[in-house]
């Protein structure tokens, strides 16, 4: 065998889909339990030839996307996948400087928030609280002084752990408030600003609903902010939240996610009816008007208003139904974009989001 391909360890649970290595190529099979590869080959064929053996529904989610590459774990870019005659998608991937991290989500875990922590610690008007509860607990960055008046917005990603733009756009989020201080300060004047840029405490090799609970079992985390007993970091996330409801200080809260490349748009929407709870025509009116500002400008972003949500139980249909709250979700698309346009998007957003002071509606006035 000319070249060994390793599994990385210590970003996630440690399995990585069954592959077969053959000088110049190797082959995954995604058509298993385990459906994502983050690998890291060495002593590879300058020119890897990658293969992937991978369902019609499941190659939806990556064809536009690529293959994701990089050579030092930092950067990464996209190898476009072609589809080869036995259906099978194929990548060429440089390996010519010795090692070469391949996966088909951009990687984002533990690692990607132990740099950002590091990167921004000390930022002026910031601060970083570690939220804890039930031996497991997750950071959440907090801008701007809290007098006890001013708004509190809530922006969380990575609540599904596969999902990996969402915490990059978090990330860039973040990077940006800590930098750019004109709009650090202009949102600062206005609200308390908290990201959690890393709800899951795992990444990207996990398999579709397979967050892990504090006895083993794979769930759809996402969708659990209605139950008795959730996850630790989705109870912590709520009672967040619900402090700020009974406050009368939630202002915006958004949870962002990632359907990959299945669509080729960046898609924000919340809904209008959960529960008993149904939005008035002028709240209805409002969320439109919220939603076209919060979306201008976002690359390849659309919006949508549904009457009532696709799957019960996610933050936006449990705080509308339980507390009358309206709260909204993005789907940070992978289709022909990758780290900049996550960067474009996240800062799109906050500067959007400085323009916005309006937020009465969102719990029944």
């Amino acid at each position: 065998m000319a070249g060994v391909c390793a599994r990385l360890s210590g970003w996630q649970a440690g399995r990585t889909a069954g592959f077969n290595y053959g000088t110049p190529s190797i082959t995954f099979d995604l058509k298993g339990e385990v459906g994502n590869v983050n690998v890291l080959v060495r002593r590879a064929p300058p020119r890897l030839r990658v293969r992937l053996l991978i369902g019609e529904k499941a190659a939806a989610f990556i064809a536009g996307q690529g293959l994701i590459t990089s050579g030092d774990s930092l950067t990464w870019a996209a190898a476009p996948l072609t589809k080869a005659a036995d259906g099978a998608l194929e990548a060429a991937v440089d390996v010519s400087q010795g090692e070469a991290r391949m996966a088909t989500r951009y990687p984002y875990g533990r690692d990607g928030l132990e740099r950002l922590l590091c990167d921004t610690a000390g930022t002026p008007n910031t601060r970083w609280r570690y939220l804890w509860k039930g031996h497991r607990g997750m950071p959440l960055f907090e801008l701007g002084q809290d007098d006890g008046r001013k708004w509190i917005y809530f922006l969380c990603a990575g609540e599904d752990a596969w999902e990996t733009s969402g915490p990059w756009t978090a990330d860039a989020m973040i990077r940006t408030l800590c930098t750019d201080r004109a709009l650090a300060d202009r949102l600062a004047s206005q609200a308390i600003v908290r990201i959690v840029p890393l709800v899951s405490p795992y990444s990207t090799t996990q398999p579709a609903s397979a967050y892990t609970t504090v006895d083993g079992r794979g769930i759809y985390a996402a969708a659990t902010w209605g139950e008795a007993d959730p996850p630790p970091e989705i109870a912590l996330l709520r009672t967040e939240v619900e402090q700020a409801i009974r406050a009368r200080r939630l202002g915006f809260m958004m949870t962002l996610h990632s359907w990959q490349a299945s669509n080729p748009y960046t898609g924000l929407e919340t809904i209008q009816s959960a529960g008993q709870n149904t939005l008035s025509p002028e709240r209805k009116a409002w969320a439109t008007r919220v939603l076209a500002a919060l979306i201008d400008g976002v690359p390849k972003g659309k919006t949508a208003l549904p009457k009532t949500i696709w799957h019960g139980g996610l933050a936006r249909d449990y705080l509308l139904a339980r507390r009358n709250a309206v709260t909204f979700r993005v789907e940070v698309t992978t289709h022909s974009q990758g780290l900049e346009g996550f960067r474009q998007t996240g800062r799109r957003f906050l500067e959007n989001l400085s323009r916005l002071t309006d937020w009465r509606p969102v719990c029944n006035p």
